[in-house]
This record gives structure tokens, sequence and C-alpha cells, in this order.
């Protein structure tokens, strides 16, 4: 209640700039203004305010995909998008984006509402090596609460871009206009979905007001929503085999509880201020995990193309409160993060004889901080210390970054150059304990660790509308992101599993591709798009764990195959520790993207199709210690969402195909090859899935739908999903296939 509050104290603080706006209104009514606009863009695409087509028409690797309709899991829709993918978890609760084989914090970019999130999560693991925790990066959203998702693959988007490795992606939550219908000063919308096999029910509902206040052009509105589900502790694959033989416990039910508000003030046509707190609750596999974020953002357009203001003040805080004994030998223990930020930015837009001209120069700066609160139940004070100390739970730290960008976009007739610099300073701290005597290491003692780097991320795209049926792009990205504070002060052996050295990893990236766009191409009315990429990356100084032994002169060695018999001779596997460097070795990553759209009314078909070569080095972490997993895409995949509708429209009726080519995973037995890195395991093959789905607009008040899951009741297991590298997982077999079998979903929605 503290935190409404809050922010209702400061809607009526704000309200308060009424007689501002309305003194700023009537001044401006005594000026003659005179307005010189650039030039207009009209496309003849029809619903052009469709994300998917708002995405296909931009030059780039853009995705977009709008508000789940089909009572799609948030990985089935992210994982129909070109070159997009997630990181399955099942005890985690969270969304974990993949974007060309890469995910995690810095390397992905996951924002709620244009705000970075840093969430680590950490869940206890009767599965993994040692019984050992899973820990992942992503997103405690309620699904319920998404109504667009964004996906920027390797290029440059302003603020978007910065710490962000090979792209962006966006989920924008419910606002004001998305519940009340247009006209309408109040409105009422909500959702409920039931489904067997472990799914479970639930069920949201949104209220909101909006009403002219300020100035005849101002408003003034505010929404609440709440949203809970009550999620089965296990589900049943296709063989009728229960989860709990293979990846989950009872502990896994769960009934998470969101909250979302906003409050927008919009005095005039000159001011809009947004205000919002989204808050997320849950008790989840022996774990207690609490969210809270809230943004101010401020938009400043007066009559004036050189002024084009936007403003972004974000605060987020995570917290985990573990069980007692739910990790090994340490008893309760408590993980925070926190993260605020702060995004500054202008756009002036000018022409000069023919040429259009958008110049944009905006600044972030972002703090990051990670903590922990152990306690282990062993009497002897030096054996607690030493459990506490060399132990893996969520490492601390603090990430400091600082940024500026700029964008320059010349347009001139059908040519586009969109030219951007961005300029990153970053830096990490954190206490690194001393090393044990008989290591060396630097520095010996106990210190506190401030690594920095900084740099210039140059950005080059060129366009070209030459005929609608073929608008080519290429562009050219250099990026860099910071280490996290899980990866340089990562504990399973103290301070000798530190790493003072540990550099961010940068990346180039090449693209060509071309969108199309061809209207009455089989009937009158209908519409057909479609975009093309093919990209290269090429990332220096990869970050990835190794395990290394004390051998000669105190030395840590790494076991890759390449000690002399002197130094295997004095090996003492008493000291071994995991540590985190960079690879010498550039990673490379390749492949193309498509994606097409045909819409003729009354028959619709939408494909995505990917193929990729995305193999890099596995982390001896991930395997021991339950670090961010593997995140080697399959070698392609494919999604074909294709239906009628019928009844004036009204009803749909459609089918989603989904083909995954050969995939991998972390081998389960920790298998090495020669350089004493873990081998990648090819999966069974992955059988075709179909989904079947219908929906019903009876009117405006009221949309039903329904929809089939793995209609075959095939049996297999998802790629990239954390159970399939536990080690039981080693010779897996039918019974221990990890994919839900057959599941029947239902749902509506009712506004008003």
């Amino acid at each position: 209640m503290r935190i409404v509050a809050k922010i209702a104290g400061a809607s009526v603080i704000l309200i308060g700039l009424q007689g501002i706006a309305y003194a700023e209104n009537a001044s401006d009514n005594k000026k003659e203004k005179v307005m010189r606009f650039s030039s207009l863009k009209v496309s003849g695409a029809q619903d052009n305010n469709s994300p998917q087509i708002q995405a296909m028409e931009k030059p780039g690797a853009y995705s977009s995909v709008g508000e789940d309709n089909k009572l799609e899991s948030m990985d089935s829709v992210l994982r129909s998008l070109p070159g997009t993918y997630t990181q399955m978890d099942a005890s985690q609760g969270t969304i974990s984006v993949n974007i060309r084989g890469l995910s995690g914090f810095g390397r992905v970019n996951m924002m709620v509402d244009g705000v970075s999130q840093s969430f680590y999560g950490t869940s206890p693991s009767e599965y993994g090596h040692g019984a050992q925790p899973y820990n992942q990066f992503g997103v405690l959203l309620d699904p319920n609460f998404i109504i667009r998702t964004d996906i920027d693959r390797g290029q440059s988007s302003d603020s978007d871009s910065v710490n962000a490795l090979v792209g962006s992606a966006n989920f924008r939550t419910i606002g004001v206009d998305d519940v009340i219908f247009e006209g309408s000063k109040l409105g009422v919308r909500t959702k409920w979905a039931y489904g067997n096999n472990g799914i479970g029910k639930s069920g949201m509902m949104a209220v909101a007001g909006k009403t002219q206040t300020f100035s005849p052009e101002g408003s003034l509105g505010a929404m609440f929503a709440v949203s809970g589900h009550s999620i089965d502790a296990h589900y049943k694959n296709a063989m009728g085999v229960s989860s709990n033989e293979f990846g989950t416990r009872d502990t896994f039910k769960q009934k998470p509880n969101s909250q979302l508000m906003k409050i927008n003030i919009k005095p005039n046509d000159f001011h809009d201020l947004e205000l919002s707190g989204r808050f997320y609750h849950n008790k989840f596999n022996k774990r207690h995990i609490d969210s809270y974020d809230y943004y101010l953002k401020y938009h400043y357009t007066p009559f004036s193309e050189l002024v084009d203001t936007k403003l972004l003040l974000s605060s987020s805080k995570g917290q985990q409160d573990f069980e007692n004994r739910s990790m090994g030998v340490l008893g309760e223990g408590e993980s925070k993060n926190q993260s605020n930020a702060i995004d500054i930015s202008n756009t002036s837009r000018f022409n000069y004889a023919d040429t259009d001209f958008a110049f944009t120069l905006g600044s972030k700066w972002m703090n990051t901080g990670y903590r922990k609160k152990i306690s282990t139940e062993i009497e002897d004070k030096k054996v607690a210390g030493e459990a506490i100390e060399n132990n893996r739970f969520a490492p601390s730290g603090k990430q400091d970054i600082a940024s500026i960008y700029s964008r320059l976009k010349i347009e001139h007739g059908i040519y586009t150059a969109d030219l951007a610099l961005n300029y990153m300073d970053y830096s990490v701290k954190g206490i690194k304990p001393a090393c044990e005597e008989r290591v060396n290491c630097f520095p010996q003692g106990e210190t506190q660790l401030n690594l920095k780097e900084r740099g210039f991320n140059p950005v080059i795209l060129l366009s070209a509308e030459i005929i609608p049926e073929f608008q080519p792009f290429v562009s050219y990205t250099h990026s860099m992101r910071a280490p996290n504070a899980q990866e340089i002060f990562h504990s399973n052996d103290g301070g000798n599993s530190m790493n003072p050295f540990l550099k961010g990893e940068k990346a180039d990236t090449y693209q060509i591709g071309f969108n199309s766009y061809r209207p009455n191409l089989i009937v009158d009315g209908d519409t057909f798009r479609l975009k093309a990429t093919l990209f290269q990356t090429k990332i220096k100084n990869y970050i990835t764990s190794n395990q290394y032994v004390l051998c000669i002169e105190k030395r840590m060695c790494k076991m890759d195959g390449t000690l002399t018999g002197e130094e295997f001779a004095a090996i003492n596997t008493n000291v071994t520790a995991v540590i985190y460097s960079n690879s010498l070795t550039p990673v490379n990553m390749r492949g193309y993207e498509i994606e097409a759209h045909y819409d003729a009314g009354i028959f619709y078909s939408s494909l995505a199709y990917s193929q990729q070569k995305t193999q890099q080095p596995t982390s001896m972490g991930a395997t021991y210690f339950g670090d961010s997993p593997a995140s080697q895409l399959p070698e392609r995949y494919i999604t074909l969402d294709t239906g009628v509708r019928l009844l004036d429209e009204k009803l749909s009726i459609g089918a989603i195909v989904k083909y995954t080519g050969e995939s991998y995973r972390q081998h389960p037995d920790a298998t090495l090859d020669d350089d004493g890195t873990i081998l990648m395991k090819k999966d069974d093959k992955i059988p075709t899935i179909i989904d079947l789905y219908s929906d019903y607009q009876v009117n405006k008040n009221l949309f039903i739908k329904f929809s089939i899951q793995n209609l075959m009741n095939k049996n297999y297991s998802d790629a990239l999903n954390r159970m399939n590298s536990s080690p039981m997982m080693d010779e897996q077999n039918a019974r221990t296939q990890t994919a839900r079998g057959r599941t029947y979903i239902m749902g509506a929605e009712v506004r008003f």
C-alpha cells in the first residue's frame, strides 16, 4: 500500500501542472505559429498498425509480434520469430530470450516497456550435478500483461543497443488505451484461461479511466491491472510419464500474482508523462520471489521539429529468499539485485534541398548491483566460513554503465543512410577474497576489484526503396558488452576462482537483406510481405568458464590438454577452480533468416525460417555449478502459421506447424574433448509438431479462444530445455522426453 500511496501522491502533485498547462496554452494562442513539416511518406499497406507489419517494413533484422490470441506459451511465441529462441527452465519461472545463439544480461538486452531487466534467478535443483542450483538471467513478467514484443537483431537502436552484444527484446505491457474503447471514458478488460496437463488456470482484470482535462488537447488517464495463475507442479509427456520422474518436484506448484499500475498525464499536445509500477510475487521451488519495477517517462514535443525530447527514469528490484537447507550445506539465503537507470535523448528533424535529416543525441546511465546473505548450520566456525566463501551461490558485485549515443538518419529520394555512434564506458566492482597461500594469484590478498573499459561502437545501415518488391538493405555494427558480476566474482573456490583480468566481449556483425511488398499477388485485395536477411557475426574475447588445477610453482593450470609432463606430474587435485576467461580465438556465427506474411482476408499464412551455425565454446560452470546454460541454436527451425477466417472474419481457425532441425545440448555426463572442454551432445530427433487453434469474436465485448497443443501427441524433448542436460539424461529414453504431451486450453476475454 505504501507503493500505491507514493505513486498516487506523485500523480496528485503532477495534476497541479494543470494551471501551468492552461497558462502555456493561453500564451501559445496569442502567437501566430508557423510550422514547417518534413516530407511525409504514405504507405498503402493494409493494417499498418500491426506490429508484425511495422517490423517487416523497417530496413534491418527486426521482428515484432502482437498480443497472443492463440493460447501459446511465451516460449512458443518467441520461437516463432526468425533468429529468436528461448532458454527453457521450468524451475525458474522467467522468460529468457536467445538471439542468434546468445542469451543473458549484456548479450541480449531484455526490456519491459523499454526498461532493461537484470534479474538473475537461482533455483534449487535436485537434478543438477551435485544438486547445485540452476542459474539464469530472465524477465519476471506475467504473460497476461504482454501486448507486444519487439526483437532487434544485429543493428543499433539508440539506447536499446547499450550493453547489447547481438540485439534486444522489448516486451510492452498493457496500458490505458489498451483497456478503454475509443470514445469511452471508462473501461474494463478481463482475461481467463484454463488448460489440462499441468497448464492450470489464469486470470487477469484491468480497469482504466481517461478524461479530458487541463486543456482541450489534454487528458488524464489511469489503469490498474491484476493477474494471477495457478500452475500445477507436474505434467505428462506423450508417453503419459509424469515430469516428476525426470525434471519437476512437488515444490514446482505455484501461484504467481502480479499487479500493474499506470498513470498518464497529458496537459496538452506538448507534454506527455507516464508513471508506472509493476509488481510480481511468487512462492516457488523452495524460494520466495518478489520483483518491483517503477518508471517515469516524459515526452516533450513543442511546435519545433528541432525538439523531440524523451526522458526515462527507472528503478527495478528483485529479491529471492531461500528456505533453510534448500541448497546443500547452506542454511537460509537471500539474493537481491537492483538496477537504476536514466535515459534522455532528443531528436532534431530538418531538411536541406531534397534531403531529410533526423539527428538523435542521447545518454544512458545504468547502475546494477547484486548482493547476498547466506548462513550455514555447520558448527565449526572455520569450516562454516570456508563453506560460505567457497560457494557459487549468487555472486555479489556492482556494474556501472555510462553511454552517449547518436544517430543521423539521411533520406534522399529512395535512399536512406542510418549512421550511428555509441560510446560506452563501464566499470564492474566487487570484493575478491584472498587466495590460498599455496596458490600464486594477483592480487594475492583480499582486495576491491574495479574492472574498467570503454569504447566506440559505430553502426551503418544503408537501404533503398527501389520498387515495392525489392527494398534492399546492408548494415555493419560494432558492439560491446561489459562482463557480469556473475562471471568476474564466480567463487566456487573463493579468490582462487576469480579473474581480475576478464575483458568484455566485442562483436562485429554484417547483414545484407531485403524487404518485399506485393499487393494483389493472387487475388484482388491480398498482400504479401517478405523479409530476408543474411548475417555473419564475429565475437572477440568470448567469455566462457574452464577448469583449472594447482600445478607447479603454485600456478593454476588450465586443464585443456596442453599440460607438459612436469606440470601434469605436479597436479594437486585438492585445489581446483572453475574460472571465467576470454576465448583466445574468435567465435563466428552466421546464417540467414526469412519471414513471410500473406493475407487475403479469408485466408492467411505466416512463415518464419531460420538457419544458422552458432557453435560456441561450452562452459564448465554450466555443467558443474548450474551457471547460465548452453545456448547453441538448432541448425534450422521453421514455424508456419496458417488458417482461415469465416463469418465476416470473426471466426479464425488455424494451425501452427513447428519444425526443428538438429539440436544439441551440453553433454549431461560432462564428457570432455581433447582440449578439456565439455562436448555438445546431439539431441534425439525432434518431430514436426502441430498445434490447432480457433478464436471467435462474438462481439466487441466477448472474445473466446480454444487450442490443442501437440495435436498428434508426439513424444520429444524441446531444444534448449535445461532438463535435457541433467545428469540423469545421459542416456535419454522415451520415458524421459521432456516436452508436454497433447494439451487442451480454452480462454476468453471480456471488455466493456
